[in-house]
């Protein structure tokens, strides 16, 4: 199978994997079925990326705005459940958050109300034939190319654009780690949808970048969490309160600059450079 059919076969693939755990929430929305539908969106979303690098269509492009806006139909349910898991597991230590954890619960049961009305205007049927439009723009445009310089290429300049946003990193100025996890997790999808054609990767690497994305997501969702509290409390939470959850934050902070230059580990940083792991 030469290059441009593999990626097509994944991009088929990720498609009807995507499609079956929608039909999978329509049915029962359970916080995990939510949970794994917006995993495959993201793969799936992560591949259209890469093929628009190698041959940008519109087709493409439709659809991936489609797809992108079925996964931010999730956000806030999954911010509050987040935020309600950590509230709820503080309440013993901090008795003051009892009124937010309570404005967490309703919140989420209204949310979870919306979700099944939600899930059935998501109807990827209607979406098909986008789908088969951009699977055959694909297949007439990377033809019989071979594409493995392409993609290295595109993967070079996705590992730059996170380099960058490290350099940038201010811990005091959230909104810089949040756009540090959105190029480090393009990079991860990327580098998960186009393993099969790229040189030989260490065993644990992509295990390695989603503990990387694992400490930035901690440090993200107490951002969310310091700001709904301030939002519920006046931005007068209870000093107990406010101490320590600043405390938590801290110390994600502080896990995450530790580690932070283990991202100079995930690519070449050149094309003409060696890969870190074949020192």
């Amino acid at each position: 199978m030469h290059d441009g059919k593999q990626l097509l076969a994944s991009f088929d693939t990720l498609w009807q994997k995507h499609a079956k755990r929608l039909a999978h929430c329509q049915q029962s929305a359970s916080e995990e079925a939510v949970h794994k539908l917006r995993i495959s969106c993201r793969r799936l979303l992560a591949l259209i990326q890469l093929l628009q690098a190698l041959a940008p269509q519109p087709a493409l492009r439709k659809l991936r705005k489609s797809l992108k806006a079925q996964l931010d139909s999730f956000d806030e349910l999954r911010d509050t459940q987040v935020m309600l898991l950590k509230v709820s597991a503080s309440l013993d230590a901090l008795p003051e958050l009892a009124a937010y954890q309570r404005y967490l619960q309703l919140n989420e049961q209204r949310l979870l109300i919306q979700t099944p009305v939600i899930l059935q205007n998501l109807n990827s049927a209607e979406l098909q034939p986008l789908m088969d439009k951009a699977w055959k723009e694909m297949r007439e445009a990377l033809g019989k190319t071979a594409l493995k310089p392409h993609i290295l290429s595109a993967i070079d300049v996705s590992f730059h654009s996170a380099l960058e946003r490290y350099r940038l990193i201010n811990p005091d100025t959230p909104e810089t780690l949040h756009h540090l996890r959105v190029a480090v997790k393009k990079l991860r999808y990327m580098l998960a949808a186009s393993h099969d054609l790229l040189p030989e990767l260490p065993d644990d690497h992509l295990e390695r970048i989603q503990t990387y994305l694992t400490r930035m997501g901690e440090i993200q969702n107490s951002c969310v969490l310091l700001d709904n509290l301030n939002r519920f409390f006046g931005h007068q939470p209870p000093p107990a309160v406010r101490t320590y959850f600043e405390q938590c934050h801290q110390a994600l902070l502080d896990d995450y600059m530790k580690h932070g230059s283990e991202i100079l580990q995930f690519w070449r940083p050149a094309a003409y450079a060696p890969f870190p792991w074949s020192d």
